[in-house]
């Protein structure tokens, strides 16, 4: 790549000279480029910007916000007011998560719409005023909903149909969930032999709940067992992570125990 129009969103910046910053920007065109650019380019919000150069670290210039003219990929929404609190917290999870698990120059145009859509939802979130626990509700929704994208794009969607042996998922069985396996009967027998090679969760899942977990998939804004998919693609993906820590999560943790506290 010498020289691209790139339409997309900063994923992350971090100060470089006395007037420039790095920054790791999420591209329709070409998926995360690594670029240094001036400072105070905004998150969260859409922009459009030339790269060049040849090597991995590009050169940013002609920034605009908003995307350029001739991407008629998608239309950008007009983003008047960067959210606070919570919303912002989800805004950041999308972002770190992507930062830490894409490799660059990696086109990813399904995951980037994903990412797009996703952000438009939480801000119209953030305007509606809804009372705590529905706009809570509503959040998790998206972020799953994100989530499934992403493992689909990193090869790691979740099989809520068969268990690890490709076996068909029985109603009668439990399970228990491991991430780089999949739905592992709650067997001693079997679990004695995944345990040598991976962390295993206490939390077990009936294979009636799976099977119904998978019909539910088909309709986004269900908000059946949303508490059981939380707790599956989180253990996801703090796998993918290697279980660093995420700061986005952290917010998001302390602004519910402030809510709790009220």
């Amino acid at each position: 790549m010498k020289q691209s129009l790139l339409n997309g969103y900063i994923l992350h910046a971090k100060a470089y000279q006395e007037k420039r910053a790095i920054y790791r920007f999420f591209s329709y065109e070409h998926g995360v480029v690594h670029g240094v650019g001036v400072r105070a380019m905004p998150l969260f919000v859409p922009i459009c910007l030339m790269a060049t150069g040849t090597r991995t670290l590009k050169s940013f210039g002609q920034l605009t916000l908003g995307f350029a003219a001739s991407f008629d990929a998608i239309t950008a929404p007009s983003f008047t007011k960067i959210p606070k609190g919570r919303v912002q917290y989800a805004l950041l999870y999308l972002n770190e998560v992507l930062y830490k698990l894409l490799a660059i120059e990696n086109p990813c145009p399904a995951l980037w719409q994903a990412y797009h859509n996703t952000a438009v939802k939480l801000y119209a979130l953030d305007a509606m005023g809804l009372p705590v626990a529905e706009e809570l509700q509503a959040m998790r929704v998206y972020l799953r909903g994100f989530e499934r994208v992403l493992f689909a794009e990193l090869g790691v969607a979740i099989d809520f149909i068969n268990d690890y042996l490709a076996e068909p998922i029985c109603a009668e069985q439990w399970y228990r969930f491991v991430p780089q396996m999949g739905f592992v009967p709650d067997k001693v027998s079997v679990l004695e032999g995944v345990r040598q090679n991976a962390k295993i969760s206490r939390a077990r899942f009936a294979g009636k709940e799976i099977i119904q977990m998978a019909d539910s998939l088909s309709d986004e804004t269900s908000v059946a067992y949303l508490d059981q998919f939380s707790q599956i693609q989180k253990q996801l993906v703090d796998f993918l992570l290697d279980y660093q820590p995420l700061h986005s999560r952290t917010l998001w943790q302390q602004s519910i125990r402030y809510l709790a506290e009220k």
